[in-house]
């Protein structure tokens, strides 16, 4: 006999067949071969699932996998680390499932996967929570209650919900090694990041600057550009839109003007940010623009004419003057930006506010609020004159420096006013004083515009407080230094989707930034940066040795945390000054990008080198789609860097190879989850209601990873139902006859593969290409695609195909080779199913597994199918492909005749432009299986298409075609219109056609044309395109009849359903007839109806209720149809 090899270990994996004969088999004997499902399967899903957890918990299952693994080729995955101080939400799920899938199906192929997990367990969303639960907030107040208690408590509170991540993990059949995470708050780890950011330090990529950067006033810390990427940061306000005067000290002088005597000269600036005009230092222009001097009337009073209320000048580009000055403007000069360089304007508010060191250049104070030139204006929008706040804006920053401008500084870096500007008081928060400033502004004159409009603004992603841009001194990795170097690295990694990679990922760093990686908070990864205070030299601690090397040793029970390690000094060795560490911590995101190395303290600890050159760089790694600006930015950053270094000793390429992304999961009817809205769905009620395997597969067959999911009941519901369902109860048909039958796989009496019928090998063929192409699916990451193929062959082929067409070789009582080949080969392809879909579903393959391959160990530590050759049967693939796009057309003609299969027909016609199709369709194995299925006598004819029932046609696809053709697009509609049918054909095949237009050759493919079918018959036909399909729908009494005695076999196999008889229960049946017709059918096809209901006997006309008690039931059924009214009475009992 042929039995699958992936049943068995080969030789390579003998230590995995070692493993099998120990205590790790799911079930040791032979007793459950075959055994039922678990009646509570039904009601109560979750119930073997839970059975099987316990199983793998007692037996360590995880563990005896992963160790028969040990001696594989390495699969590298890394698990990207949670924060366990939130509860686990069902968007967690799809992510596990994802990343769960992929490492099952790459252990099936033999290999090593590590699944090391991982915590995330320092910066700022472990602080904000923590303030919480204390009832204290910012940082003023964490000062006042303790650094030292409050990172206490930061290192206690990460661990809050530890124990649900790792249950949820568990329950969804996450398989992770938890009794050996990476911690990111471990001194261990800890002293590795330190190393990686020393690295940085000497290769001259690490400075310390004052830069703008979007700031958190309730946080008191800067952001990354990367951090501005995570879902939630933008979100929609209404804010104000004004236009304000500022008006000029040195008016314009125009040559021979008169009346214009004390008319205000102002310039035009336009912003959305009120509260930076008290901080304002300059105006910008560009120096190429035009601008244009205007004078406009006044606003009026209610009822006066245009100028009743005087006239003003006002200075705008010349671009923005239709659009921001009132009509009846009148230009009276226009300059370039460079003329109006150096002129002055009047401060909006008298309020003296603090100015600033900014550290980079030397102030001079001549040059506060005048014109300034900047390459940046434009007059895209507002008016072409920009307000320079250089405190809170990069852009401004920059033009402050160039022109060496003061810094003014109103608002503070708690996100309030330090100082008074007009009716704002100090301390009031920068966002609520726009409409005071505003009023002020309007009662003075000075506001020539206002409005409001929605646009999106930026929030912290850690505590929901609105940013705002602030300068301040910070630490910058210069990742702008190899930005080409993480450029190029990106197009190297399998992206999935691939545009994630092209646009979103690539986009960004295209436009990469330096990144900030330092934050002035508490709990998080001391920067190891020791300043001198009397040189201002610097040096980066690579390691704790070297730290107390340096401060001659280290305390007892040190903690490589604040506020310990900030009373850490040491002499400076080059002058007499004092090395104190910077006070700044690590930006959290820098914690997990480092995770690769420092989850083996790599390089300090013994063989951590070795272990990251076997580890390094990940073939898989998978998150959510934010994480494109977050882990996956990070890893990438800090990878392409370390692996340029020559001792690393890493290679020089990306960090991981490939990246899955998966999107957000919605609500059933696209919402957004939120507590708010009351739409969130736990995940362990959604496991409890329907199993995690139902829950897994929904999140990948339901469409793309990458693509938003919409979370609906009624879909996995639908999974269990239609799929899970169908595999269950083909599995149960399998097992109630196998055990009736005393099935062996092992027989050796069970024919080989080749020697089987047509059928047998045709499952066996789809069979072994189903393997190939899942397997393939699975390995190009088309998690979706390999489960939908599962779904296809499981129901249509195994189910509606195999099983439903071969019952009666399963009923017959009498054994032969003929019932085991069919019992070998359903056998076979269930075994094989339950593999298949092991990756997705690991218990319900392991429920089927233990069943058909009791004494095996787990499905999980099997080797993954494989095509086998020997099992090929092309043609037979293709035959059966015909077959059913033949019976489809022949419902279909049925049902518009009014006909039910049951009612047998006379004949089939086909005809076909391909005859190789037709040839196939001529042989016994095809005719058998068309004939039987559409319950047909014979072949009307099968015959090479003439063309006079039905034609291809073709018409251009205007959207397609045009975009190539243009002008000539009207004349090559007009050719292929008139395609002939074969050329159409070959279109429609794939392959191409040339036209001659304008004495030019075009090629057309089947994407410029729209191709349809026309009927020309007149009678009823259905076609596909390649073949054509028409049925004699005449009757005669004997088609009727033999209609009619299917009928009976239908309600009497309905009457043994409702009577709950077994399916192998042999019956005696005794029917009544009334109507001739009926009468002639019980005559003539009395075997077809014992036969089909399983009876011994059939007793009818007189003999009927013969040997009978009095008591006995009868049932009358009407019958009809095609044949009249026929009534009859139907007795039965079981013998």
């Amino acid at each position: 006999m042929d039995a699958p090899p992936w049943n068995s270990q080969s030789a390579s994996w003998g230590q995995f067949g070692r493993w099998r004969g120990k205590t790790c088999a799911v079930n040791a004997t032979t007793e459950s071969r075959f055994a039922p499902l678990p009646p509570s399967l039904a009601s109560e899903p979750d119930g073997p699932e839970l059975e099987i957890l316990e199983r793998w918990r007692r037996e360590q299952t995880f563990a005896a996998v992963q160790g028969a693994r040990a001696a594989g080729e390495p699969f590298v995955f890394w698990e990207g680390p949670p924060t366990a101080n939130g509860r686990p939400g069902i968007h967690h799920v799809i992510a596990r499932t994802i990343k769960d899938t992929v490492c099952r199906f790459q252990t099936m192929l033999g290999k090593k996967v590590l699944r090391k997990a991982g915590w995330d367990t320092q910066g700022l969303p472990v602080e904000l929570e923590v303030e919480k639960s204390l009832g204290i907030s910012g940082k003023p107040e964490i000062e006042a209650f303790g650094v030292a208690e409050f990172n206490a408590q930061c290192r206690e509170s990460v661990w809050t919900y530890r124990r649900e991540w790792e249950e949820i993990s568990e329950r969804m059949g996450y398989w992770l090694d938890y009794q050996d995470p990476y911690i990111t708050y471990d001194d261990s780890y800890v002293e590795s990041v330190w190393y990686i950011l020393s690295l940085f330090h000497r290769e001259g990529l690490v400075y310390r600057g004052q830069r703008v950067l979007p700031f958190c006033g309730r946080c008191g810390t800067g952001l990354s550009a990367h951090e501005l990427g995570q879902p939630g940061v933008y979100q929609d306000l209404m804010d104000p839109s004004v236009t304000v005067r500022m008006v000029a000290l040195d008016p314009t002088r125009l040559a021979g003007e008169r009346g214009a005597e004390g008319e205000q000269e102002s310039f035009l600036v336009w912003t959305t940010t009120p509260w930076t005009l008290p901080s304002n230092v300059a105006l910008a222009v560009h120096p190429r623009l035009e601008y244009i001097l205007a004078r406009v009337p006044l606003p009026m009073a209610k009822g006066d004419e245009a100028g009743a209320g005087g006239y003003e000048r006002v200075w705008v580009a010349a671009e923005r003057a239709a659009a921001v000055l009132p009509e009846g403007a009148q230009e009276l000069r226009r300059v370039r930006g460079t003329e109006l360089a150096g002129r002055r304007y009047r401060a909006l508010f008298d309020d003296d506010c603090p100015s600033v060191d900014p550290g980079g250049w030397e102030v001079d104070q001549d040059a506060l609020r005048r014109v300034v030139l900047a390459n940046y204006v434009s007059a895209d929008d507002g008016t072409g004159l920009v307000h320079q706040a250089p405190a809170y804006g990069e852009e401004d920053w920059a033009t402050a420096r160039e022109n060496r401008l003061p810094v003014l500084q109103a608002v503070g870096v708690e996100g309030r006013f330090v100082c008074s500007a007009g009716p704002v008081e100090a301390g009031t928060f920068f966002k609520e004083a726009d409409a005071a400033l505003m009023d002020d502004l309007k009662g003075r004159g000075l506001m020539f515009k206002k409005a409001r409009e929605s646009h999106s603004y930026p929030h912290c992603w850690r505590c929901d407080t609105p940013l705002f841009y602030f300068g301040v001194p910070a630490w910058y990795i210069r990742t702008t230094a190899y930005q080409e170097q993480m450029v190029a690295f990106n197009r190297q990694i399998n992206w999935v989707p691939s545009e994630i990679g092209e646009k979103r990922f690539g986009h960004w760093l295209e436009n990469n930034i330096d990144w900030n990686i330092s934050r002035d908070r508490y709990w998080g990864t001391p920067l190891p940066f020791w300043i001198c205070d009397g040189c201002d030299r610097e040096e980066a601690i690579g390691s704790q040795g070297e730290l107390a090397e340096k401060v001659g040793g280290l305390p007892a029970g040190f903690d490589n945390h604040k506020p310990l390690i900030d009373g850490l000094t040491y002499a400076c060795g080059v002058c007499e000054g004092t090395m104190r560490r910077t006070s700044a911590v690590v930006d959290c995101w820098f914690d997990s990008g480092s995770m690769p190395f420092a989850q083996y303290h790599w390089p300090h600890a013994p063989g951590s080198r070795e272990r990251l050159a076997e580890q390094y760089p990940a073939h898989f790694i998978a998150e959510g789609l934010d994480q494109t600006r977050g882990w996956f930015y990070t890893l990438h950053a800090i990878g392409a860097f370390l692996g340029s270094l020559e001792d690393t000793g890493l290679p020089a390429g990306p960090a991981y190879r490939a990246c899955m992304v998966n999107g957000l999961v919605l609500d059933k009817d696209g919402v957004k989850m939120s507590k708010r809205l009351g739409n969130v769905v736990s995940p362990a009620e959604a496991i409890s209601t329907h199993g995690i395997d139902a829950v897994r597969w929904y999140m990948l067959s339901s469409g793309a990873p990458w693509l938003n999911k919409r979370y609906d009941d009624a879909g996995v519901h639908e999974v269990r139902r239609k799929f899970f369902g169908t595999l269950l109860n083909s599995y149960r048909f399998f097992a109630e006859y196998a055990r009736i039958d005393g099935f062996d796989p092992a027989d050796p009496d069970i024919p080989p593969v080749a020697q089987r019928g047509e059928i047998d090998r045709w499952l066996m063929s789809r069979v072994q290409s189903v393997a190939s192409d899942v397997r393939s699916r699975f390995e190009a990451f088309d998690l979706s695609g390999a489960c939908r193929a599962l779904e296809s062959f499981v129901s249509d082929e195994l189910s509606n195909w195999y099983i439903r067409r071969n019952r009666r070789r399963f009923w017959k009582g009498e054994a032969g080779a003929d019932k085991l080949a069919a019992h070998a080969s359903l056998h076979t392809a269930l075994s094989t199913s339950a593999l298949l879909v092991a990756p997705v579903a690991p218990f319900m393959a392991e429920l089927l597994w233990e069943r058909l391959a009791p004494g095996e160990s787990s499905v999980h530590g099997q080797l993954f199918p494989e095509a086998q050759p020997e099992w090929a049967a092309g043609e037979l693939e293709q035959a059966v492909s015909l077959v059913e796009q033949v019976v489809a057309m022949g419902r279909a003609l049925r049902e518009h005749a009014g006909l039910r299969v049951r009612q047998p027909l006379r004949a089939i016609h086909v005809r076909g432009s391909d005859l190789a199709a037709l040839e196939l369709l001529r042989g016994d194995f095809a005719t058998e299986q068309v004939l039987d299925e559409l319950n047909i006598k014979g072949w009307g004819s099968i015959e090479a298409d003439d063309g006079k029932l039905c034609q291809l046609r073709a018409k251009a696809a205007f959207r397609v075609l045009g975009k190539k053709l243009g002008a000539r697009m009207k004349a090559a509609a007009g050719l292929i219109a008139e395609l002939p049918p074969e050329a159409v054909e070959r279109l429609r095949a794939g392959q191409t056609v040339e036209l001659e237009l304008d004495g030019e050759g075009v090629e057309l493919g089947a994407e410029d044309v729209e191709i349809s079918v026309e009927v020309m018959a007149d009678f009823p036909v259905e076609t596909d395109g390649r073949l054509v399909v028409y049925l004699d729908t005449e009757l005669d009494d004997g088609l009727r009849a033999e209609g009619l005695a299917r009928e009976v076999v239908n309600r009497v196999n309905g009457l043994r359903k409702d009577l709950g008889l077994a399916v192998e229960q042999r019956i005696q049946l005794h029917l009544r007839a009334r109507g001739s017709l009926l009468e002639r059918a019980l005559a003539e096809h009395g075997d077809l109806i014992a036969a089909e209901t399983l009876a011994t006997s059939l007793a009818t006309g007189s003999q009927a209720g013969e040997g009978l008690p009095e008591e006995a039931e009868w049932d009358l059924f009407e019958l009809g149809e095609t044949a009249g009214v026929q009534s009859l009475e139907a007795s039965l009992r079981a013998v």
